[in-house]
This record gives C-alpha cells, structure tokens and sequence, in this order.
C-alpha cells in the first residue's frame, strides 16, 4: 500500500485542479440564492399584473359601453337641446369620453409593464440557469476536494491543531469574501436595471419634446391633427415614466441605497374639450403645462443620473473589497494546503 507520502504527492495535482475550481466558484452559491429570490419576485409580480389588467379590461368595456351611449345617443341629445340643456349633454359625454380614454390609457401602461417585467424574467432566468451550472461545477468540486483528503486523511487528526486552526481561518476568510461578492453582485445588478430606468427616461423626454412640439403648432392652427399628436406623445411619455418606476422598484430590491424619484406629473387633456373650447389662449395655457412637465421630467432625469453615479460607485468601491478578500481568502488557501501537506509529512515519520 502507498505511503501518506506518497499519495499526498500523487494528489497535489488534482488537488490543485480542485481548488482553482473552487477559487473560481466560490461566489456562485450566495449569487444563486439571490437570483432564485429575484426570479420568484417577478414571478409573482407578473401574476398580480395578469390579474389586474382583467380588471383594467373589464372596466374599459363598460367605460366604453358608457361612452357609446352618448356619442350615440341621438334621442338623447336631442331631449336636452329642446329642454335648453345641451351644454350639460355636452358636459356629460365629455365625462363619458375622458373616462373611456383613462380606462385604455390606465390598461395599455399596465399591458405595457407586464410586458417588460416578462422580458425581465426572461433575463433572469437565463441568469438562474448559468448560476446553476456553476454551483453544480462547485458541489461537485467540493466533493471531490473532501474525497480526496478523506481518501488521505483516514479517522480524526488530534494532533496536527495548526491544520484545524488554518482551516478556520480559511472558512473564516471564505464567509468573508461570499458576504462581500454578494452584495458586490447584487449592485451590479442594480446599476443595470438603473441603465435600462435611464433609457425609459430619455424616451419619456423624447416623447415630451414631441408633446411640445405638437402642441407649439396647435397654437396657430384649428385643426385636430396636431391635438392628436400631443396627445399620443404624453401618452407615451406617461407609459415611459411608470415603466421606469417600475424599474427603479425593482432595483431597490437589489440595493436599499436606490432611491424613489422626484414625481412627474404628465400634463393631460381632452380631445372633446379640445374640440369645444379649442382656441389659442387654451392652447397656449396646455402649453406652458407641457413646460411644466418637461420641468420635472427634467428633475428626475438628474435624480435618476445621480442615483446611477452613486450605484457604480458602490460597485467599485465592493470590487476593491472583494479583490482584497479574494487575495486573503487565497492566503488562508494556501496556509490551509501547507498545513496539511506538513501534517501528511508528519504521519509517514509515525
């Protein structure tokens, strides 16, 4: 039968093997349970949006049921006019209408997150399986190592305590370094989703542009195809902006240091408003709310940018951390190695 000697020297090859799998792998397992816990998070979040826009589609069939009763309600129209109440028809269809229009709106922005929170997951789950293949290549390393120096190690080593004392060190240094690759991990995450909430930001400033624009030329016009055109860029704009809130809650999930945005609020109309009382001075009024708007779009663009800066520091200032514990996790490795390599020389002398 070979010597302890002999297969120490015999395994110092796989050994190594072994641990640079290790070395390479060790961050997998906190990184994986933080993935599991965010696939499952829009996982749920999907489910409770699916449940809501049936909700949102039931309540635009009826506004739309409301609306179609005045719009075509000849009968009705009539019976005011002769009373000398047509103003208040007018008042009432107008209700109908902008009721109808929040309900597609309040649906479309709903339909239009789930469908970004399923690309999200889409992501993440290819994520989730790359994270499991790397723990796998790390259980299956672990086992391995453990085999290996059982195969070497046979029953208890009461007398090799530096061999005991550096390998609590190692484990020491090893919790040390997932704790801190973790969070590093999770940061890095959080700036992406950040990245994806600042491109939501600047379509939303695109589409108020267009707004003013739009609404720029219905000062010196009567006609209803540029109210049109102001009314679907805000309309976008509104998508735009709850997508990226939405975004911005789902990297505090990720890191409680992101911040909520300061509130944009999209200026909003109505086309038969427009059309009953459309004149230069409303026009001119709706305007300077498109300003105002694109005022605080503006403010939570910086906010937004900030909140970024302060992210990717974050990261850099984790990455330096986890460089340093992955060189000391590294020293314990080795300590650990020699340890055992001196207490396989003191077993062949017994």
């Amino acid at each position: 039968m070979d010597s302890i000697e002999t297969r120490v020297k015999n395994a110092a090859s796989r050994q190594k093997e072994l641990l640079d799998v290790l070395k390479e792998t060790d961050y997998v397992s906190p990184a994986l349970k933080q993935q599991k816990r965010y696939v499952a998070d829009l996982e749920r979040e999907i489910a409770q949006m699916s449940i809501r826009i049936k909700t949102l589609e039931g309540n635009r069939l009826k506004e739309l049921k409301d609306h179609e009763r005045y719009q075509k309600s000849v009968m009705k129209r009539f019976a005011y006019k002769i009373t000398g109440k047509g103003e208040k028809f007018d008042v009432k269809a107008e209700k109908e209408e902008r009721e109808y229009f929040e309900a597609i709106q309040e649906e479309h922005i709903a339909k239009q997150i789930h469908k970004s929170t399923l690309q999200t997951l889409e992501v993440a789950k290819v994520q989730l399986v790359e994270f499991e293949g790397g723990a796998a290549r790390h259980t299956r390393a672990q086992q391995d190592l453990d085999e290996l120096y059982d195969s070497i190690f046979h029953g208890p080593s009461p007398g090799f305590p530096e061999e005991d004392e550096m390998e609590s060190r190692r484990n020491e240094a090893l919790g040390a370094y997932n704790d801190l690759r973790n969070r590093e991990e999770t940061e890095e995450q959080a700036v992406k989703i950040l990245g994806s909430a600042q491109q939501k930001m600047r379509n939303a400033s695109q589409q108020l542009a267009s707004a003013r624009s739009s609404s720029q030329m219905d000062i010196f016009s009567n006609g209803m195809m540029f109210d049109m055109m102001e009314r679907h860029a805000l309309g976008r704009a509104v998508t735009e902006l709850s997508e990226c809130n939405m975004l911005i809650m789902q990297a505090q999930r990720f890191s409680p240091e992101v911040s909520p945005l300061p509130p944009v609020q999209i200026a909003s109309g109505h086309l038969m408003s427009d059309v009953l009382f459309d004149n230069p001075f409303t026009d001119m009024m709706f305007h300077e709310r498109i300003k105002q708007s694109q005022a605080e779009q503006g403010r939570a663009a910086w906010a937004l940018d900030q909140q970024v800066g302060l992210a990717q520091a974050r990261v850099v200032a984790l990455s330096q951390r986890v460089s340093r514990a992955s060189d000391a996790l590294e020293r314990a490795r080795l300590a650990l190695q020699k340890a055992r390599e001196e207490a396989f020389v003191k077993l062949t002398k017994n």
